[in-house]
């Protein structure tokens, strides 16, 4: 076999398997990506749906507010019931 043979021969081999390897490289990437995708889609879910529950407890609080706002108005006059003097005889 000649010096050029060789070197084509030991340059194919060498492309071959460079090849062979990327190739399963790519795979390997591919696969750990598409892994991942379920992945990140529960952790989306997870964040809307707390963010859904901090949206309700949001209405809850400020329904709350209003309601209590009608019973107590917080106008900063502070208004004293009851006869204080009978408590202290």
């Amino acid at each position: 076999m000649s010096r050029a043979s060789k070197i084509t021969l030991g340059c194919s081999i060498a492309f071959a398997l460079t090849s062979v390897v990327g190739v399963h490289y790519i795979q390997e990437l591919e696969r750990d990506t598409l892994h991942q995708g379920p992945i990140k889609d529960a952790e989306r879910l997870a964040k809307r749906k707390k963010r859904l529950e901090n949206e309700q407890e949001h209405q809850l609080q400020l329904e709350l507010q209003k309601k209590y706002k009608e019973l107590q108005p917080l106008s900063g006059d502070v208004q004293i019931s009851g006869n204080d003097d009978k408590d202290a005889e």
